[in-house]
């Protein structure tokens, strides 16, 4: 891997030529608070984590502060830039919610010039650049702040959230891999986020999947009652009539419990 870094204050900036490979960033005290952007430029690398990472286009990526590791896998050499910066630049003087990233509408002739800035930035050999110092300073401190906030957006409101995932569950029901990484991936938010939202809405993501389903298999065979159990369970994306019967058995015990907890309360 060869690496051109400039430190600027709090700031860090580095144009990187990556080879295939996997590369893990265990994070520790010293840098839980840093948020880190990366643009790459051409598809191929893959960031995860168990902490929020906004991913556009697997191209663009910004990485929350956490202590949680982070894993970047390059699927072919890439060339990218790196930008690494404190939150509370973030927080102190931006409206970035790393939490609930936008949606991806990420313009990249918004973003390219601010890549090419930092690429450009890197190219500086022996020269000594002194935050607020030099307009160049100021500058590479503002287009740091300015990449996270185009990349993660403005903050899409929880409800939107769970209205978004609850509509790609209706569309892709039927699929037997659909997952909340999954989804996540889809919305450009982290599983976290999405977890905490169908939280407070008083369901997780198993459960509101489980409900989806049982409603299609029901309006199937509505719809069509000569239709075989099988053939409704696998439409409806259960795989198999007995994971039908088990999932509707479970709803059902779990109604229950809940409607009887209800009246304990409205009792007490």
């Amino acid at each position: 891997m060869r690496a051109d870094l400039v430190r600027i204050g709090a700031y860090m900036f580095a144009h990187v030529q990556l080879p295939a490979g996997r590369l893990v960033w265990t994070r520790d005290g010293l840098s839980q608070h840093q948020v880190v952007v990366v643009a790459t430029e051409s598809p191929g690398l893959e960031v995860v984590s168990e902490g929020p990472v906004v991913a556009r286009r697997a191209t663009w990526f910004v990485v929350a502060p956490g202590r949680t590791p982070v894993q970047f896998t390059a699927a072919r050499p890439l060339e990218l830039v790196f930008v690494n910066l404190d939150r509370s630049r973030i927080a102190e003087e931006m409206d970035v919610d790393l939490a609930h990233a936008g949606r991806d509408t990420v313009d990249d002739g918004v973003v390219r010039p601010m890549v090419n800035f930092v690429k450009s930035l890197c190219a500086i050999q022996g020269e000594k650049v002194e935050t607020g110092a030099t307009p160049l300073g100021g500058a590479a401190c503002e287009v740091a702040r300015s990449l996270v906030k185009t990349v993660v957006g403005d903050p899409v409101p929880e409800t939107s959230l769970t209205d978004a995932v609850i509509g790609i569950l209706r569309r892709r029901h039927a699929s037997p891999h659909l997952s909340v990484s999954m989804v996540a991936r889809e919305l450009g938010v982290s599983v976290r986020t999405i977890q905490s939202a169908l939280r407070r809405e008083r369901t997780t993501f198993s459960a509101a999947l489980r409900s989806i389903r049982i409603d299609m298999a029901k309006d199937l065979q509505r719809a069509d009652p000569g239709l075989g159990a099988a053939a409704v369970a696998r439409a409806a994306g259960f795989g198999s009539r007995q994971a039908l019967y088990r999932s509707v058995r479970n709803a059902e015990k779990s109604n229950a419990e809940k409607s009887n907890a209800e009246k304990s309360s409205a009792r007490e």
